[in-house]
């Protein structure tokens, strides 16, 4: 292997940190003799290489970028299965749902009394009913024929006809087989036109949601994180090396694949595009999607060995299907004519509302009106000395990295943030809360429906330590609350409704993937305040993330990946506290807390002193109310019990 082609991973650093990590273990000396290189002169070629410039440098896409950080994924139940590389996993993580929307709207082209081809290539829904593939694919099975197009017949006279299977998935037996119609359009034969046709599906029994194409014009400046996948169907292919496709493909052939990576050059003036996924023959048709939006980009037509991949620009197919007159999705990630698709895939409703920044659609606040608001109340639960439950106290380096109130006037201490029956501490370095606290009223709760969620910074705090609407759009990441909506919304129906509108700040927001915040963790929420309903119950909540220097990087912050919450309560059996402890976490063991990716979220009831631990918070005296001290965590099942909350 020579020296250039290791150098073509360089333009890409976060693989290169990976592919060095690897290299310290015997996996990646393993790999490194799998490519018949030496371990120490891939390490130097890598640290001692000068990077070339992702603008005017073609990545080879079969060389190393491809065996090792260009994976084909295996896509099952429609959607694809976990990459190896941590780089991958975090990149493809934010907006999974919006590609397994589009990987239902693939399908593999199928031919039935074809004298040589049993399938063609690859075809997507690009309508409610019509497919977009190749012309070379399309030319397979059709032909024109005076003024239009149709099937051709086979040796013995008989008409061939096609069909597209939106499964044919790794190990699914499953079909979804929608026959095709009839051919609408094949381009003209020419190196000048572009490689593409439409076809009409059968739509009597019902068909996937079309993709989206996207309708912003490819610029052709490169931008370093423009990455994009290409779902379709890969074959064996004789015209690529076979170590090679072994690497990859591992030997698994004619299945559907997510293959992702990045666009590698836009020329002026054309109506192609190149790029480095991993492709073979059978993805002919392929749907090159990108991964921020889960909207179309590209139809991919074809590819160099180790040089580069092809695809038909979205404006291109645009352009064609107004000249066919054939109306197309209005803007958003998937779904019918004239509505949006949410990344779920399910339709929103016409006036669906819009998350707003501060200023973009009411008034923004401003640090006047925060003046009496009184927040946290550490009395809540008694105005006893023993039922206090102090603030969670910061350690000196949380402290330096507070976000300070720019005119804190009488408040003490100056970091704190006081909201309508809720507080909490900025970490102005990550741009999130070091915890949140409130009180809960069960006696007292009203139950104010969401409405209109318009999301404001905090005018009181620097800008620069909150993390705003950036982070959130076009992905799967939620504004995930710490201080629950509904947890402040006690009191008078004034009081209330302000509790309601306080908890809709950003420093009251974590990003939390929807799986996360909208299922386990929702669960936990809700046995906590349904229960503080039913049973009249006075609660305290302190709620945060664990802060790592691991957390995976995403648009300029670090993303947490546990989250924690503290129930504190008076026990109606002896009137004494109860302190208890919970983590959300996606592994078996509360102490092997890595991947945020893909994994099955538990949620864990921990000890306060291993909390502390964690987060580096001091919470007092509330260990010693703590059923769990100096035990081992565990899972947590969440039942009630008279009147008392098991926790």
């Amino acid at each position: 292997m020579k020296r250039p082609q290791i150098e073509s991973i360089m333009d890409d650093r976060l693989l290169v940190q990976e592919l060095n990590r690897r290299l310290e273990t015997g996996e990646g000396v393993n790999k490194a003799a799998e490519w018949n290189i030496p371990a120490e002169e891939l390490r130097r070629t890598l640290v001692e290489a000068p990077a070339p410039s992702v603008f005017d440098t073609m990545p080879l896409s079969e060389a190393i970028v491809v065996e090792f950080g260009r994976p084909s994924l295996l896509v099952k139940n429609s959607t694809f299965s976990l990459p190896e590389s941590d780089v991958w996993k975090n990149r493809l993580y934010p907006t999974k749902s919006k590609l397994e929307h589009a990987i239902q709207a693939v399908g593999r082209l199928e031919l039935l009394d074809h004298d040589t081809y049993p399938w063609a290539g690859t075809a997507w829904m690009i309508t409610e009913d019509i497919a977009v593939t190749n012309r070379h694919v399309a030319l397979i099975f059709a032909q024109k024929r005076g003024k239009g197009f149709a099937f051709i017949r086979n040796a013995l006279g008989k008409t061939v006809r096609a069909q597209v299977d939106f499964r044919e998935e790794y190990k699914q037996q499953q079909s979804l087989e929608r026959g095709i119609k009839n051919i609408i359009f094949i381009e003209e034969l020419s190196d000048t036109h572009p490689d593409l046709a439409f076809v009409r599906l059968d739509k009597s029994i019902g068909l996937p949601d079309p993709i989206v194409l996207s309708t912003a014009p490819l610029k052709s400046t490169l931008q370093p994180d423009h990455y994009v996948g290409v779902i379709g169907y890969p074959a064996r292919d004789s015209r690529n090396d076979a170590t090679a496709m072994l690497n990859v493909f591992g030997d698994i052939y004619d299945v559907k694949r997510f293959a992702p990576g990045r666009i590698t050059s836009i020329p002026d003036g054309a109506s192609v595009f190149t790029h480095d996924c991993s492709t073979l023959g059978g993805n002919s048709g392929s749907a090159v999607i990108d991964i921020n939006t889960g909207e179309a980009i590209g139809l991919h037509f074809g590819g160099q060995p180790r040089l580069a991949n092809y695809a038909v620009k979205a404006e291109t197919l645009l352009q064609a299907l107004r000249h066919l007159k054939i109306q197309v999705p209005g803007m958003g990630v998937g779904g019918r004519a004239n509505g949006k698709i949410h990344g779920n895939g399910k339709p929103a409703a016409a006036d669906e509302p819009k998350h707003a920044e501060a200023g973009a659609e009411a008034e923004a606040p401003r640090p006047q009106d925060y003046a009496n608001k009184q927040g946290y109340s550490a009395s809540f639960l008694g105005a006893t000395k023993k039922n206090e439950v102090p603030l969670p106290v910061l350690s000196a380096e949380q402290l330096a990295n507070t976000a300070k109130l720019t005119a804190p006037g009488d408040t003490r201490p100056d970091y704190l943030l006081n909201y309508t029956h809720f507080s909490l501490a900025m970490n102005a370095k990550r741009r999130m809360a070091y915890y949140t606290a409130s009180n809960i009223d069960g006696n007292q709760q009203r139950r104010i429906p969401r409405s209109r969620d318009v999301w404001y910074m905090d005018p009181r705090i620097a800008k620069t330590a909150q993390v705003g609407e950036e982070v959130y759009r076009n992905n799967d990441l939620d504004r995930g609350h710490l201080t629950r909506r509904l947890d402040p919304v006690w009191g008078s129906e004034a009081e209330a409704k302000e509790a309601n509108g306080d908890t809709f700040h950003f420093t009251n927001a974590c990003p939390q993937h929807k799986d996360f915040n909208q299922k386990t963790w929702n669960d936990l929420e809700d046995y906590v305040l349904d229960n503080a309903g039913a049973h009249n119950l006075k609660i305290m909540v302190f709620t945060g993330p664990v802060f790592q220097d691991a957390d995976p990087p995403y648009r300029g912050i670090k993303l947490p990946q546990e989250f924690w919450k503290v129930v504190v309560m008076v026990r109606a059996s002896d009137m004494k506290l109860s302190a208890t402890a919970y983590m959300l976490s996606q592994k078996n063991l509360i102490s092997d807390l890595r991947e945020f990716v893909f994994g099955q979220f538990k949620t864990y009831q921990l000890p306060i002193r291993q909390l502390e631990t964690l987060t580096g918070l001091n919470f007092g005296k509330l260990h010693t109310y703590d059923p769990l001290d100096r035990q081992e965590a565990f899972p947590i099942r969440l039942v009630s019990a008279g009147n008392d909350m098991l926790f």
